[in-house]
């Protein structure tokens, strides 16, 4: 993801999609990537498990839960030009606080 925000003009009405993985090309928006990211992590999460370099439950549920990056999914109340979040840490995803 970019570290700086994103000016947008969102229209009333229609359905968004917030990438949340940072891979996509099309920022800030959504365009499917996190499906490869997924592919990508759950493949060395698969080798970490089998070289017993994770060693608990918790561990790997930890891990899991950091690869959680959905885009969030909105839909515009009204025609406005929004702020919407580049950097990821933003607790009003997708907006920028």
């Amino acid at each position: 993801m970019s570290k700086k925000q994103h000016l947008v003009k969102i229209k009333k009405g229609k359905n968004y999609a917030w990438c949340g993985c940072a891979e996509s090309q099309n920022q800030p928006f959504c365009d499917g990537s996190h499906n490869k990211v997924k592919e990508k992590y759950d493949n060395i999460l698969q080798t970490l498990i089998d070289a017993n370099l994770i060693s608990t439950e918790q561990e790997l549920q930890n891990l899991i839960a950091q690869n959680d990056k959905k885009p969030i999914l909105f839909k515009a109340e009204k025609d406005i030009e929004a702020n919407l979040c580049g950097c990821g840490q933003s607790e009003n995803a997708p907006y920028c606080n």
